[in-house]
């Protein structure tokens, strides 16, 4: 998964103002599978973003809260990991 410098700049919107916000959601967006969802790790979005976990959540969470991404449990257990798929409009 390749992100190249033109995609990062072709993503235009008012949420997506920082690079690690405009990552993080080309990350999903290129990530996502048949079914809409892709399973990525908070670790490869730090790695990725260069950003601690904690701060990769708060990204994470305005995503969720401006109506970019979704969000869900890839198993019941506690311990799943998280999908996410982008919200097209």
């Amino acid at each position: 998964m390749n992100i190249t410098l033109e995609d990062i700049v072709a993503v235009q919107h008012q949420a997506l103002n920082t690079l690690p916000r405009k990552i993080i959601y080309l990350m999903i967006k290129r990530g996502e599978e048949d079914s809409g969802w892709t399973t990525i790790s908070r670790g490869a979005f730090s790695g990725a973003t260069t950003l601690s976990r904690r701060s990769v959540d708060y990204v994470i969470k305005h995503l969720m809260s401006v109506g970019l991404i979704e969000r869900q449990k890839s198993a019941d257990n506690t311990n799943a990991a998280y999908q996410y798929r982008v919200i097209e409009a």
